[in-house]
């Protein structure tokens, strides 16, 4: 590392000062890529926050696709709660209607062979 260090200064002295045209010229090309990889940061700043935006409206609309999946499911719910009871109504309608065909038919068969 010295001998680079030392090898760079004899450098900077010798040819006539054209070392140190090359270091300004360098220093110069320092700059220029300091400002260009600052530039390319605040690009890639921007791309994140453009990014983090799209991902809190993608995080909204989950939340309301949950919500209305939820509420489907609550009348999904609902609906086969409804159905059951429906058809235990109709169950119980069936046995009543059976009921009274039987007692029909019991008055029906009384009238066709009447007690003597």
């Amino acid at each position: 590392m010295e001998k680079l260090a030392l090898e760079a200064a004899r450098l900077l002295f010798t040819e006539g000062g054209a070392g140190w045209i090359v270091a300004a010229l360098l220093g110069l090309a320092c700059l220029h890529l300091h400002r260009e990889s600052l530039r390319a940061l605040e690009a890639r700043i921007g791309d994140a926050g453009a990014a983090a935006t799209a991902l809190e409206r993608t995080a909204q609309t989950n939340a309301a696709v949950a919500a209305a999946l939820e509420s489907r499911t609550r009348v999904l719910e609902d609906l086969a709660r409804l159905v059951a009871e429906i058809a235990r109504g109709v169950d119980r309608n069936d046995g009543r209607t059976r009921e009274k065909l039987d007692e029909i038919l019991r008055l029906v068969a009384d009238l066709r062979h009447p007690v003597r």
